[in-house]
């Protein structure tokens, strides 16, 4: 009986190697997933749109219920999201069983030790996100997502990785010229939300020719401050993102409400119509694969004159034939760009 309980437990070894293999994370933990994954749970927010660069949607089995309507334009442009299934509160209060039923053989989710260790327990494998605060995180994050297939996701990764620094390389390469930098402030949701320095916005901005005024402050994406506050930086520029989406008030409310107070009327990006609504497309600019479009949309507001030659109609249409398989028209890539709906 020893014996054969011996083998059996070798055998078992024997086989979690042969259909396993590992990947690595960018922090550097090892992530244990099937050799072959033929269905996944796109649970994290901007996982839907990652997975869908990689050309596996049809792998995708289940996702958060957030992703079926809280981007018009993915449900025009991804092909499979309107028939997909969509757990609820997948962010916040997962129901594990509701993803057990799925049986997937991969979730991407958040940071969250606690989940990502439950889902273990129950013998899910899970990619957990990483948060480095650096620019490049968006590249590095798809190459691993890319790890989880095979070779034909590798080198869509490094096809986007390629295109990601050529596009760094080109707006540094100008903006590293420029004397006369304006300040800069990225809003995140609400007007007195933004981003501390645990996020790379402050590089972003700092490569597209700006000064980050919030680059010092403590806290990741979503870091609340006060309206003193603002008004001390006084930013010649302010961008608002990642709102009108999961309950978010709409980003064109969220300007006028601002427009209205009082207290801002004299902040000069107020003062001389200088607040912006950053494009989504299929998801917000500052968090997704399209964050690289954001480095030049940026670029080419704040200083027109040196980026005369980017043309973000063009760069926008080649982008998404390149990483989405979708051929913009005309009407729909001006309504992307002023953050329209389809």
């Amino acid at each position: 009986m020893r014996k054969i309980n011996i083998c059996f437990l070798i055998l078992f070894v024997f086989s979690s190697f042969a259909y396993a293999k590992e990947i690595k994370n960018l922090d550097g933990s090892l992530i244990v997933v099937p050799d072959k994954v033929n269905k996944v749970a796109a649970l994290f927010g901007p996982s839907y749109e990652r997975l869908f660069v990689l050309d596996v949607e049809d792998k995708i089995i289940v996702d958060g219920d957030f992703h079926l309507n809280g981007w018009p334009w993915s449900n025009i442009i991804y092909k499979r999201l309107n028939e997909i299934k969509g757990i609820p509160n997948a962010h916040n209060a997962l129901n594990l069983e509701e993803v057990l039923k799925m049986n997937p053989d991969v979730v991407f989710y958040w940071d969250n030790p606690q989940a990502v260790k439950k889902m273990k327990e129950v013998g899910i494998a899970a990619v957990p996100a990483v948060s480095t605060g650096k620019l490049d995180e968006i590249k590095n994050t798809l190459i691993v997502y890319a790890g989880v297939f095979g070779t034909k996701e590798k080198k869509i990764a490094m096809e986007y990785a390629a295109y990601f620094d050529e596009k760094v390389t080109y707006v540094k390469n100008i903006a590293s010229k420029i004397k006369d930098k304006p300040a800069v402030y990225m809003a995140n949701q609400e007007i007195l939300w933004t981003f501390g320095k645990s996020s790379d916005m402050a590089e972003l901005i700092s490569a597209a020719g700006g000064i980050c005024v919030h680059k010092d402050i403590e806290g990741g994406s979503k870091t609340e401050i006060a309206a003193e506050q603002l008004i001390k930086w006084n930013p010649d520029y302010i961008f608002v993102d990642h709102a009108g989406s999961s309950g978010n008030a709409a980003a064109e409310d969220v300007v006028k409400k601002a427009s209205k107070d009082e207290r801002l009327n004299d902040i000069s990006a107020f003062r001389n119509n200088k607040i912006y609504i950053n494009p989504t497309g299929v998801f917000f600019w500052d968090s997704g694969v399209q964050k690289i479009l954001l480095l030049l949309y940026v670029a080419k507001t704040i200083h027109p004159d040196q980026f005369r030659a980017l043309d973000m109609n063009k760069e926008l249409k080649i982008f998404y034939k390149k990483f989405f398989r979708y051929e913009l028209t005309d009407i729909e890539t001006e309504k992307i760009l002023k953050h329209q709906n389809p």
